[in-house]
């Protein structure tokens, strides 16, 4: 018996082995979840392998990538960059002034996107939106305006703005010193040239409160373009200026930092950088998507080795001709650079002037002879290559009311002629001609350059010497509006940009003249310049009371511009194209292009930039 239990004992420890080998195989193929242990009082034999596959192991949910939102409280779209990196580093020239009642040509970047706001903005084919201004009518006899203001748009201090602060604006814009009152006198509104010359009260201007959220604007003759002014019409704080006749100091006093634009100045350290950032309190059409904005103090002709080296997000798309012709040349080969370029015919005019009141220009032959030495082609594949279209009117090309083909003869370049007109004014080969100065606004060195080629065809063909001396604007429209005001001085020879305002017939002449309302003094005729014809102003106010007759109001301005070059006011010399470079990863709304199929980079006044771009991910 004890042989037969051995053998018997060994079979089967022999058989559990074989068991649990394969049992262990099975398990191996296919895993089973642990089970719990049982309880000792329950003890049994193991149980066979599972012969149904587990579940799979859960996974995790994936997180939704965090949205992007500025400290505004914006929501960025889903492609944005991180907050940290919505930054836009911008360079420009240090100005004196900080905002637009101090000077409209001597103020720092910023006063269009942070310490004011305009009550329209046009859009991208130029047409005026509600901005501030939520709606207007006219009366029918287009003498009133009615504007109703947004009821919940605040200063940066919490303080609401109400219609007392959009009259005293324009109370404000009626100051003989002020740089740009010349402009808003277009708009015709009762007494407002009066008020500027100091022969009645601001209480007597067209302007009145109806309510705090609603003013009205009464003007001499019917003025349809009135609401195109209106986009640059910029609110001032009247609970901080308090003086009308502050000359735009109170914005230097950072106690008074107040702001209604979708950002507001953070720091500004002079001599090198200011600093904006979105705006929390801004409650307008335009809500800031970029969270900040750096702006560099630098001088033009460092701006493209700095884009290029990745200090800067954007250059160009301004007055400052950040890209002289060396960079473009250096940008039209290289197509990488080539598609970071915008670039866009802009509505804008460069032109010498003249004081014809005086000596020697007063003298139509005299001038005649220097619109006619000017070699215009030579200037656009010269110095301005790339960035411009010669001109030889005031309205450039597609502007309304522009007769470019029809004018373009008047003052053609033709030196032979140009010369003999000299010589029949008295100074043959430009003997006894006095040397000139040729003043220039703050001038970047593609426009020093186009200057002194300028200066260099005068001499070639006239025999007549011109130095060039440039200015800042402040000087610079100082001694232009005391030319005009004590109608003699030495400022009588000047190049200088105009850019349209509002795209309208009537905008690009405007420097010229307008209604005269009575007036006899030259002094106080209206424009800018010391040039004066009385059929040219005749025809530009009527053309302004024209209602509903586009095509009659462009007639006149045509006519009226073909006095104007014909009289030789001006010589027009170019039209420039606007070029900027972009950084791939700036996107947004801003490069929709418009109806004709333009993209441009413009101007913060004029689409909101700012407030249409942010950094994304991927390449636009």
């Amino acid at each position: 018996m004890k042989g037969k239990f051995s053998v018997l004992l060994v079979l089967l420890v022999t058989l559990s082995m074989l068991a649990s080998t394969a049992l262990v195989a099975c398990t191996q193929a296919t895993p089973v979840p642990p089970t719990q242990a049982p309880k000792p009082t329950e003890a049994k034999p193991a149980a066979p392998a599972a012969t149904q596959p587990p579940a799979p192991p859960t996974a995790k949910p994936t997180e939704a990538p965090k949205a992007v939102v500025n400290r505004a409280g914006v929501k960025l779209p889903a492609d944005a960059a991180p907050i940290e990196k919505q930054v836009m580093r911008y360079a420009e020239t240090e100005l004196k002034w900080q905002t637009q009642d101090a000077s409209f040509y001597d103020e720092n970047v910023g006063d269009m996107f942070a310490w004011h706001d305009t009550c329209v903005r046009p859009d991208k084919e130029y047409v005026p939106q509600p901005n501030a201004c939520e709606k207007w009518e006219t009366s029918p006899d287009g003498l009133t305006w009615t504007f109703h203001l947004q009821k919940n748009k605040v200063w940066s201090d919490g303080k609401p703005i109400t219609a007392d602060d959009w009259i005293f604006t324009l109370q404000r814009y009626a100051r003989a010193e002020y740089d740009f009152e010349w402009f808003y006198e277009m708009a015709n509104i009762v007494n407002f040239a009066d008020v500027a010359n100091g022969k009645k009260p601001p209480e007597e201007m067209g302007v009145k409160k109806v309510d705090d959220y609603t003013f009205t604007v009464t003007t001499d003759q019917p003025t349809p373009y009135l609401i195109k002014i209106f986009a640059d019409l910029w609110v001032v704080p009247k609970h901080i200026v308090k003086d009308r006749m502050n000359d735009g100091s109170w914005s230097l006093d950072p106690k008074n930092y107040v702001f209604t634009g979708p950002f507001k100045l953070e720091t500004w350290t002079k001599g090198k950088q200011m600093v904006f950032v979105a705006n929390d309190k801004y409650t307008g059409p335009f809500p800031p998507m970029i969270d900040k904005i750096v702006v560099n103090f630098m001088t033009p002709d460092a701006r493209w080795a700095a884009y290029k080296n990745g200090e800067l997000d954007a250059i160009g798309g301004g007055y400052e001709n950040d890209l002289p012709p060396s960079a473009m040349a250096e940008i039209m080969a290289n197509p990488d650079l080539k598609k970071q370029l915008i670039s866009w015919p802009n509505f804008m005019t460069y032109y010498l002037f003249f004081d014809t009141w005086n000596k020697p220009f007063d003298n139509l032959k005299v001038r005649q002879a220097f619109s006619h030495a000017v070699d215009r082609d030579k200037l656009i594949e010269g110095p301005l290559k790339y960035q411009s279209v010669a001109g030889y009117t005031m309205n450039p090309p597609g502007f309304p009311g522009e007769s470019v083909n029809a004018l373009k003869g008047v003052q053609n370049y033709d030196p032979k002629l140009a010369a003999q007109l000299l010589a029949d004014a008295g100074f043959p080969g430009g003997k006894g001609f006095p040397k000139l100065t040729m003043y220039t606004r703050n001038a970047a060195p593609a426009l020093t350059a186009a200057a002194e080629a300028v200066a260099g065809m005068l001499k070639e063909n006239l025999g007549v010497t011109v130095e060039i001396q440039n200015l800042d604007y402040t000087l610079f429209m100082e001694k232009l509006r005391a030319e005009k005001k004590n109608k003699k001085g030495d400022f009588i020879f000047a190049l200088v940009p105009y850019e349209y305002d509002f795209v309208d017939g009537s905008n690009m002449l405007s420097p010229w003249g307008g209604c005269e309302k009575g007036e006899t003094n030259m002094a106080l005729m209206p424009g800018r310049h010391t040039w004066y014809n009385k059929d040219f102003n005749k025809l530009l106010c009527d053309a302004g009371a024209v209602i509903g007759d586009e095509a009659k109001r462009n007639s006149m301005y045509q006519q009226a511009e073909k006095i104007l070059i014909s009289d030789v006011a001006l010589v027009p010399l170019w039209h420039p194209i606007y070029v900027a470079m972009v950084k791939p990863d700036i996107k947004g709304a801003m490069f929709t292009p418009a109806k004709n199929g333009q993209i441009t980079w413009q101007r913060h006044r004029f689409t909101s930039r700012e407030s249409l771009i942010y950094h994304g991910t991927t390449p636009r």
